[in-house]
C-alpha cells in the first residue's frame, strides 16, 4: 500500500488524511466514486465520512488464491461503515488463462463468480480474450449489464459466532432480498454442505410460518415449516459448495424468480408481489428494454413450479400465475 512505500505518508501525521480526503472530494466533483484497494482497517474507516468512496476490496490478490475469495467476515465491517465489499477480480471459466498474471486455471469459478454477486459490489470477470465463460458471468446480472444483487452483502451464518470459530474461517454465508408483498428471500451458501437450521439466516425471529427451499444446483425443492428445530439438507453442487435460496410462501405460492440467476430473487428485478382471493400470483418485473425473463413460481399445494416467459417492453411488467391452469414442471 501507498502507506507502507511513501515516506513521507509515515513521517507527516496529517498528510494521509489530506491524501484521501483530496482524492474523495476531486472524484466527487468529478461525478465519480472511489474503490479503496489492499486497504488497511483505519483507510477503510476513513471512508466513511466520504460519500464518494463506495466500495474497497474486501479479500487478497486473486493470484494468491487458497480461501481469497473468503470475504464473507470483512463485509460486515464494511457494511457497518456503509460501504460495499468488492472481491477481486476472477476467471469465470476453468481455463488456462495463457498470457495471465496467474495462468490458473479456475477449479472453482462458480464459487468465485457467486462470491462477487452475493457482495453487491461490482462484478469483475478478468479472463483473457474468447476465455470468459458467457453464460456464468450473464448470471450476475441483467441483459444490459446492471447487477442483480442481494439487498445486503453477504454475512457469516450466526452458528459461525455461536460456535466460538473466527468468523473469518467459517465459510457459511448468508444474504437476502426483501420484496413488497412477498417478504424476506434468503440465499444461503455453505463452502462445506451441511444441514441448515432456519434460525441459523433469522435470528430475530422467523420472517414467515413457511418457506420454499431451492436448491440453486440440484434444483430440488423442499417445503418447511419454520420452528426452532427446522432443519434442511443443503446438497452440495458439482464443485462441492451448495447453494439455496430460502423463500417465504405467501398465501400457498412462493417465488422462485430467476432460476438462472445467482440471486435468484434481487430486489431489482422483482417490484412486489400480491396474491389474490382467486388464488392468483401477480409479480412485477424490472429489466432492459427487449430482455426475455423468465420468472419461476412454486406452488404448495401441487408440490410444483411453474415457470413463465416476459418480453420487457417497459420498465415494469407484470406476470400472473394461475392455478391449476398453468403449465407446471416438476
Amino acid at each position: 500500500t501507498e502507506y507502507d512505500s511513501v515516506e513521507a505518508l509515515q513521517r507527516n501525521i496529517s498528510l494521509a488524511d489530506r491524501w484521501l480526503r483530496g482524492m474523495a472530494q476531486g472524484a466527487e466533483s468529478s461525478g465519480r466514486t472511489v474503490q479503496y484497494c489492499m486497504p488497511y482497517a483505519y483507510d477503510v474507516l476513513s471512508a466513511s465520512a466520504y460519500p464518494a468512496v463506495t466500495n474497497a476490496r474486501a479479500t487478497g490478490d486473486y493470484i494468491s488464491r487458497g480461501t481469497q475469495w473468503a470475504m464473507g467476515a470483512t463485509s460486515m465491517f464494511y457494511w457497518a461503515i456503509g460501504i460495499l465489499p468488492f472481491k477481486d477480480g476472477f476467471y469465470s471459466s476453468n481455463l488456462p488463462q495463457l498470457g495471465g498474471q496467474i495462468v490458473g486455471p479456475e477449479t472453482r469459478p462458480d464459487r468465485a463468480t457467486l462470491m462477487a454477486a452475493l457482495s453487491g459490489a461490482m462484478v469483475g470477470p478478468m479472463d483473457g480474450i474468447h476465455l470468459m465463460n458467457a453464460s456464468r458471468v450473464m448470471s450476475t446480472c441483467r441483459a444490459d449489464g446492471t447487477v442483480l444483487k442481494p439487498d445486503r452483502p453477504l454475512m457469516p451464518l450466526e452458528t459461525c459466532f455461536a460456535s466460538g470459530v473466527d468468523p473469518a474461517t467459517c465459510f457459511n454465508y448468508y444474504s437476502y432480498s426483501d420484496i413488497p408483498g412477498l417478504g424476506r428471500a434468503f440465499y444461503v451458501f455453505m463452502d462445506s454442505p451441511r444441514p441448515l437450521g432456519v434460525k441459523e439466516v433469522m435470528p430475530a425471529g422467523r420472517e414467515a410460518d413457511q418457506f420454499a427451499v431451492y436448491n440453486w444446483y440440484t434444483s430440488s425443492l423442499t417445503w418447511v415449516t419454520a420452528g426452532e428445530q427446522t432443519h434442511v439438507d443443503v446438497e452440495a453442487g458439482y464443485e462441492g459448495h451448495g447453494y439455496v435460496l430460502i423463500s417465504p410462501v405467501s398465501q400457498g405460492w412462493a417465488l422462485l424468480g430467476e432460476a438462472g440467476k445467482l440471486v435468484p430473487t434481487s430486489s431489482l428485478r422483482f417490484k412486489s408481489l400480491r396474491t389474490m382471493s382467486s388464488g392468483q400470483l401477480l409479480v412485477q418485473v424490472a429489466g432492459a428494454h427487449g430482455e426475455t425473463v423468465e420468472v419461476c413460481a412454486a406452488h404448495q399445494q401441487s408440490r410444483k413450479i411453474a415457470c413463465k416467459s416476459v418480453d420487457i417492453q417497459k420498465e415494469v411488467v407484470e406476470i400472473t400465475f394461475s392455478e391449476p391452469s398453468d403449465v407446471f414442471v416438476v
